[in-house]
């Protein structure tokens, strides 16, 4: 076995294909190198690596491995000047991974920037193999325009869940488009950029994980951002228009039943709207920034003449008080006692509502923020436990309650949040 090492280079278009050919090319490197029993790990990261340049970047990709008996670098390098950032998302998200896969399993890793864009490397081992050092580019910029946009009162909880939702919808319609559209990976490295930027520099929310404590800290104003300063670049500006198109499609692609994605709540659709249009505005000189203010009427009902599957009527089959909403936080189901304690006349008024009906305004946020999270990858801080919680009542005073929340599928099909009520 030779000590020499086996050096590869590939240049790669961004398609979906690609991964697969720098995983091939790996796994041939280390074979050539004497190193196979490196190549589970080894193509485990450059998996990674080269889909989030497909996916994040969509520009053309350059691979280069350097494979040694006992070590192994890799270098994936593409054209976005956009720094990778590992993103402290949920475990049972579905996306946002990528980075920690690369940080547990590789020895070392990093990233350059250069005057082409960045570089991304890993090592596994320790090679001895003089590392190719390119230019870097000045400052990290490539000279282009920036632009100052404010952002007024900004939703943070909101804005956090948006995030995760938003990255998983665009996922799926990837994949749902890339047979359909021959720009689907173009737009969506594009408004992946544009994601990651607001992710970078909208303040995350520092909430604690303790339910009664998680729910003290979650109240309106400590909530919303009086001002957020965004920096982005001239070109960066096509970027949010890109965003906004491609998530009002998969959206409606998701309420046609062609995507798997839970329901986007209007008050998250409404905010992407104003995020998006907030940077097109601000870029082309509006004068000032408009504060965000979400505008859905909680108290229009949404579904008022929908039939209830019978599974959702037998939920009243209990002597518990109740009320419960389905995955788009409409009410589907209210027991007479909950009717008569919140001083509606009939089911009827409640029923076809948004449950933000009955929700203190200051806590809307929150509510927002939880059930997008839940419905996107699960999150259940609040679930299966009883909280202290006031409610709305139908003349606007507020009464405390107990509430109990369980998610059950019933039917197979019919996602629903049952809130056992005591007095």
């Amino acid at each position: 076995m030779s000590g020499a090492a086996t050096v590869v280079d590939l240049a790669l278009p961004a398609e979906p294909r690609t991964a697969a050919r720098a995983r091939r090319a790996v796994r041939e490197a280390l074979q050539g190198a004497g190193a196979a029993h490196l190549g589970d790990v080894a193509e485990l990261v450059v998996s990674e690596l080269v889909t989030n340049a497909v996916v994040h970047a969509g520009t053309p990709i350059g691979v280069r491995v350097v494979a040694e008996p006992t070590a192994l670098r890799v270098e994936v390098q593409d054209g976005s000047d956009r720094m990778p950032v590992r993103r402290a998302w949920a475990e049972t998200s579905g996306t946002g991974r990528g980075l920690r896969i690369v940080d547990e399993h590789a020895d070392r890793w990093g990233v350059e920037r250069t005057d082409a864009g960045k570089v991304v490397w890993f090592e596994v081992g320790r090679p001895t193999t003089p590392v190719v050092r390119r230019v870097p580019a000045p400052d990290g910029s490539s000279g282009d325009r920036r632009i100052d946009i404010t952002l007024r009162s900004v939703p943070l909880l909101m804005h956090w869940a948006w995030q995760e939702h938003a990255a998983t919808l665009l996922r799926e319609y990837l994949l749902y488009a890339l047979d359909r559209d021959v720009r689907a990976l173009d737009d969506h490295a594009a408004a992946s950029s544009a994601l990651s930027l607001l992710d970078e520099q909208v303040p995350r929310p520092r909430l604690p994980s303790e339910p009664d404590a998680l729910m003290a800290s979650s109240v309106e104003p400590a909530v919303t951002a009086a001002a957020v300063s965004l920096s982005i670049s001239a070109a960066a500006v096509r970027h949010f228009e890109v965003l906004d198109d491609l998530l009002v499609r998969a959206r409606a692609a998701a309420e046609d039943g062609r995507l798997l994605s839970p329901p986007t709540q209007p008050e998250m659709a409404e905010m992407r709207a104003w995020l998006c249009g907030e940077v097109a505005g601000q870029a082309e000189g509006a004068a000032e920034p408009k504060p965000w203010r979400a505008r859905t009427d909680v108290r229009v009902a949404r579904r008022p003449d929908q039939a209830r599957p019978r599974a959702v009527r037998a939920l009243l089959d209990t002597d518990q008080p109740l009320i419960a909403m389905d995955d788009a936080s409409v009410i589907v189901a209210v027991s007479a006692e909950v009717v008569e304690h919140l001083g509606y006349r009939r089911e009827e008024d409640l029923l076809g509502r948004r449950i933000l009906v009955v929700v203190p305004a200051r806590f809307h946020q929150a509510h927002i923020a939880g059930t997008t999270l839940h419905a996107t990858h699960g999150r259940d801080v609040l679930l299966d436990r009883w909280l202290d919680v006031p409610m709305v009542r139908a003349d606007g005073t507020e009464v405390p309650v107990g509430l109990h929340v369980q998610a059950r599928r019933l039917d197979g099909d019919v996602q629903v949040f049952v809130a056992h009520v005591r007095f």
